[in-house]
């Protein structure tokens, strides 16, 4: 019998990790979404220039002061903020951590996807048809983390409806943009995976 290459063993026992770290993750979530006695909170960008609601009377400003050519500043406002909800309701608490909620699932499937494929690699043929299908499943499953933050901007509008807030143009905090882009980039490999393991059994068959 084979035995298992370490670096196998080392990413297998990771993912395990991060299976049970994200169920315990999801839990905690779901415990706090019961308990009232504390304050939400989730980091948003505003953006001062796209806001509706008045902006606040300011001090005169000063005649503009001439900058040497080539001058780096910093200009204020800053587009970073905390959204705070004192004592928040359930569904205001289940609200702010339903992003999470979505997001979690997703990388628990890609991650169920690769110990699979983890465990062809152990077997020694990781170039069969049924990898092409999970790097292609897990391919999807990245690129379906782009609507996430459709999700969460929706969240953040219903969050501040009906408060001074509402009218505040404010965004997720949240980057997701890296996930179709790897998506991509998984669904090639898939390609190339299925296309390699048809032109093997292509040649195995004139053999």
């Amino acid at each position: 019998m084979n035995r298992q290459p370490a670096t196998i063993r080392i990413v297998e026992i990771v993912m395990y990790i991060g299976l049970y770290v994200a169920a315990a993750v999801v839990m905690i979530a779901m415990i706090s979404v019961f308990n009232s006695n504390r304050t939400g909170a989730r980091h948003v960008h505003v953006n001062p220039y796209a806001t509706a609601t008045p902006a606040p009377v300011s001090a005169p400003v000063s005649a503009p002061v001439s900058v040497p050519s080539g001058t780096v500043t910093l200009r204020e406002p800053t587009f970073e903020a905390t959204l705070t909800i004192a004592e928040p309701s359930h569904w205001q608490s289940f609200l702010l951590i339903l992003p999470e909620l979505l997001l979690v699932p997703v990388l628990c499937a890609v991650a169920v996807y690769l110990l699979l494929m983890m465990r062809s690699f152990r077997e020694g043929d990781p170039f069969t048809p049924v990898n092409a299908v999970r790097l292609a499943s897990i391919g999807l499953l990245l690129m379906s983390i782009a609507a996430i933050p459709m999700v969460d901007a929706w969240v953040l509008r219903l969050l501040v409806s009906g408060t001074p807030l509402e009218g505040t143009a404010i965004t997720p905090a949240e980057d997701y943009r890296w996930a179709p882009i790897v998506g991509l980039g998984v669904l090639a490999l898939a390609e190339f995976f299925r296309q390699g393991t048809r032109l093997r059994s292509d040649l195995q068959g004139l053999v």
